[in-house]
């Protein structure tokens, strides 16, 4: 296989891998929602969910060699979790309206949010930045005279 073919399957399995990662984060994210532990709700799931689809992005970012991969992990995450807030016709959800869920969805999309600017903000331009090259400027022989000093 060619050089380019390759680099185009690895990048084309990233994208996959990380989208399916990003599925399977949500849903592991979404039931647990309801985790308790002495009858105080911890909020695991909202810390997993920042942290994972924050390094979900960089992790897309570096296999896909594209900074638009990042809404591959956005999409994947924000479509499993619509889901599981959605009632079922029976009326269960997977994702409640207490404190555990809203810590899910705002931390997962702080996570996302962060994810966005660190590869999307303005960045200065390099070549603005650097002094353009003209003709040498030739060296004062004595430094001038400040305003205070002269007579």
């Amino acid at each position: 296989m060619r050089k380019k073919g390759l680099e185009t399957v690895i990048r084309v399995g990233g994208a996959v891998v990380v989208t399916a990662a990003a599925v399977l984060a949500a849903v592991l994210e979404s039931f647990l929602v309801p985790y308790y532990i002495g009858g105080i709700a911890v909020p695991i799931a909202g810390a997993i969910a920042f942290v994972a689809n924050w390094r979900l992005a960089a992790l897309a970012v570096y296999w896909t060699g594209g900074r638009w991969s990042v809404l591959l992990t956005a999409l994947a995450w924000f479509a499993v979790v619509l889901a599981a807030s959605a009632p079922t016709e029976a009326g269960s959800l997977v994702i409640t309206s207490g404190f555990n869920g809203y810590m899910l969805l705002l931390a997962g999309t702080a996570g996302i949010a962060l994810a966005l600017w660190q590869y999307f903000r303005p960045r200065p331009n390099a070549k603005a930045a650097r002094p353009v090259a003209g003709p040498p400027v030739a060296a004062q022989a004595t430094p001038t005279a400040t305003k205070e000093s002269r007579p």
